[in-house]
């Protein structure tokens, strides 16, 4: 692809590979200084967050990048803030409720209930400044970002490790209140950004509330329970597992997650920020996109495929060599996962395509059908009594799902640019 797309893709990747490295290095101090316990606990905690955080800003900040002025886009900014300001503040009531009631939702402690709200808080507004960024190709400021974020919170958790032989409670929270103060670190900085390229556009009037709900409608009303629904079967294994087997196990799981997931997520977002804002040019400019999107799924496809087979050959022995004798098992977990994490970093490196064409209530369809398909391969597992089974089975439909979403989002490219070459005859 053009010049542009590989300089943009490279500054991001080139940061987020210093950022994922550093917090790599640090996880090699970290299991040790952590069990697969804690690491369980830690990971239904995010599993709670991360499907609250989709709720925060009804997703008006990804209509940043599409906006038509920077007056609308400025808006939608403050728009998405207000929102995730007030959700934080209601789930910040609601955790309390929950402390003073003594209820424990797949067993979290009181301390890690009260984080929630807070990580809800700075992760929603980090997003809308990395939206505002990634409109005006700060990419940067983007990289920058993350290595604030991740440097912050890797070195907090490692602190913490230390303390936690003095004081117990930094077991349970340590690994969590690590990743706040991360967050917290990024924000500043995010926000410095996102402000300093905000102040350096033209001084208009924004346009109002009303006429931008009612003109980026399908945001809330399809993007927002899509990513919704995603989010909560993507974590429904923790949240649900959690409940019927040991944290140990969850722990082991987790970790393979931690370590399939976070590659494929630095890669698809990385890819996603820059394709978005290229293909929404390019279809304001009515040119054409199949070449871009063929090649670029055929060689990110490809890559896949190589790092995937190694990984799966040598998981076992290298987590082991690693992290220590009490993480046997994980490459159990990573073989599983491996398919679909293969299909998913296409996928998600191509989720923008529907809101370019419009088309998200298809998109929030195979969530919801992924979701039951997840149920029930869940149920199965659980039913049988068998951790490995009920994985095994969540990651073969996931990745049947994704791979049908993948074939759609070519679809659509392929019938866009069919359309632009008759109506140019």
């Amino acid at each position: 692809m053009a010049s542009r797309f590989i300089k943009n893709s490279g500054t991001l990747l080139t940061g987020n590979i210093i950022a994922q490295g550093i917090a790599f290095l640090a996880y090699v101090v970290l299991l040790r200084l952590f069990t697969p316990e804690d690491f369980g606990l830690c990971n239904v905690f995010f599993s709670y967050t991360e499907v609250l955080i989709i709720l925060s800003t009804c997703k008006y900040e990804m209509a940043e990048v599409i906006a038509e002025s920077d007056a609308e886009a400025r808006a939608l900014s403050r728009l998405a803030l207000r929102l995730n300001a007030a959700v934080s503040l209601l789930l910040l009531i609601i955790a309390t409720v929950l402390v003073l009631a003594h209820a424990r939702p797949s067993g979290l402690p009181s301390s890690l209930l009260l984080l929630i709200p807070v990580l809800v808080f700075f992760t929603g507004t980090n997003r809308v400044y990395i939206f505002l960024c990634n409109r005006h190709r700060q990419y940067k400021q983007l990289a920058l970002g993350e290595v604030v974020s991740v440097v912050g919170g890797t070195l907090t958790r490692i602190l913490f490790g230390l303390l936690a032989p003095l004081w117990q409670l930094l077991h349970t929270i340590g690994l969590p209140l690590g990743s706040v103060l991360g967050k917290v670190a990024g924000h500043f900085y995010l926000r410095h950004a996102a402000l300093k390229t905000m102040n350096a556009q033209p001084t208009t009037s924004d346009p109002s509330i009303r006429s931008l709900t009612a003109k980026y409608k399908n945001f809330p009303l399809y993007v927002m329970p899509k990513e919704l629904v995603s989010s909560f079967s993507a974590n429904l294994p923790l949240m649900w597992l959690s409940i019927y087997f040991d944290k140990p196990l969850l722990g082991l799981f987790s970790l393979a997650l931690t370590f399939t997931q976070r590659p494929v997520g630095v890669l698809a977002n990385t890819f996603e920020k820059v394709f978005y804002e290229n293909s929404a040019s390019k279809v304001a400019q009515r040119q054409p996109l199949w070449h871009d999107v063929r090649r670029f799924t055929l060689l990110l496809g490809g890559a896949a495929l190589v790092v995937g087979t190694l990984a799966f050959l040598f998981a076992e022995p290298i987590f082991v060599f690693l992290f220590g004798n009490q993480w046997v098992g994980t490459g159990y977990y990573v073989r599983c996962l491996l398919p679909w994490m293969g299909v998913l970093v296409v996928t998600n490196s191509l989720a923008f395509v529907s809101n370019i064409f419009g088309t998200q209530r298809v998109d929030f369809g195979m969530q919801v059908a992924q979701l039951l398909l997840r149920i029930a391969a869940l149920y199965v597992g659980i039913h049988q009594g068998s951790f490995q089974l009920a994985v095994l089975l969540f990651a073969a439909v996931s990745a049947v799902v994704q791979a049908v979403q993948l074939a759609w989002y070519l679809y659509q490219v392929h019938r866009y640019d069919k359309r632009l070459s008759e109506s140019s005859e």
